[in-house]
C-alpha cells in the first residue's frame, strides 16, 4: 500500500494492492471515495502542487491522472513509449520482485518524473489536464 497526503484539502489519498484508489477525510476521519484506478497494484501516487490532480502508477506500468471528486481518469500514460515496461527487477532476491512505476514525483515547474523497474528515468511536461 502506498499513500499520499494533501495538506489544503486534509484528505490522505490511498493505493491498494488489487488496484484501488481510497481518499479519506483525515478530519472527519471518514472514506470519502474509494474506486478501482488499476488492474494491477499501486506502485506510486503524487499530488500535482496545487493540490487538485494526482497521480496513480501501477506495478503494469501505467500512469493516470486523477482529480478529487472524479474516478474517472484524465489522462493515462501507458503502454512502453509513456509508461513503464512491466520488466522485474530484483527478481532473485528473496521476497519477490518489483515491476512497473516504482516512483513517481511532480516538481514545481509541472514536470512529472516517474521511474520504474526497467530502469528509465522519464520526465514530463505536464499542460493543463
Amino acid at each position: 500500500m502506498v499513500c499520499c497526503y494533501s495538506p489544503r484539502r486534509q484528505t490522505l489519498v490511498t493505493g491498494g494492492n488489487k488496484g484501488d484508489v481510497c481518499i479519506f477525510d483525515v478530519r472527519q476521519r471518514k472514506l470519502q471515495h474509494m474506486f478501482t484506478a488499476h488492474d494491477s497494484a499501486i506502485r506510486s501516487i503524487c499530488l500535482m502542487p496545487d493540490e487538485e490532480t494526482y497521480f496513480t502508477g501501477s506495478s503494469e506500468g501505467d500512469i493516470k491522472s486523477w482529480s478529487f471528486g472524479n474516478t474517472s481518469d484524465h489522462y493515462s500514460f501507458g503502454g512502453t513509449d509513456q509508461g513503464h515496461k512491466s520488466t522485474k527487477l530484483f527478481s532473485n532476491l528473496p521476497g519477490g520482485s518489483l515491476k512497473g512505476v516504482m516512483k513517481l514525483q511532480v516538481d514545481s515547474t509541472n514536470h512529472l518524473v516517474s521511474c520504474g523497474a526497467d530502469g528509465e528515468v522519464k520526465m514530463r511536461r505536464l499542460t493543463v489536464l
